[in-house]
């Protein structure tokens, strides 16, 4: 009986030495599935950020060449008003010099 009872502790044993192993091993292989999908998860962001990066550089590329555009044309326009309205006054300035010059000599008619 003592025998029995040994051998049964014994077989206890041994079965829960297989258990732990077991247990060991699948602790082992989530861990190394959970690193797996770690990783991919890590790489997926990474990814994600680096398009989400490129994304807004483009974006903030057009705004700026919008931008760049707007101001041009504004400087265009202002430009051209600057011209037109020293155009009025070049030919104003011009004829009141002739005349004067013309005054000057007593040239009353070309």
């Amino acid at each position: 009986m003592l025998k029995e009872i040994i051998g049964e502790i014994r077989e206890a044993e041994t079965r829960a030495d297989e258990i732990v192993a077991n247990a060991s091993a699948q602790a082992k292989e989530i861990l190394r599935k959970g690193e797996k999908e770690s990783e991919a998860i890590l790489f997926d962001a990474k990814r994600e950020a680096a398009e989400l990066l490129a994304s807004l550089e483009a974006e903030t590329d057009r705004i700026a060449r919008q931008e760049e555009e707007r101001v041009l044309s504004k400087g265009r326009e202002e430009a051209a008003a600057v011209g037109r309205s020293a155009e009025g006054r070049v030919t104003e300035a011009a004829e009141s010099l002739r005349d004067r010059v013309l005054k000057k000599y007593g040239v009353t008619a070309l």
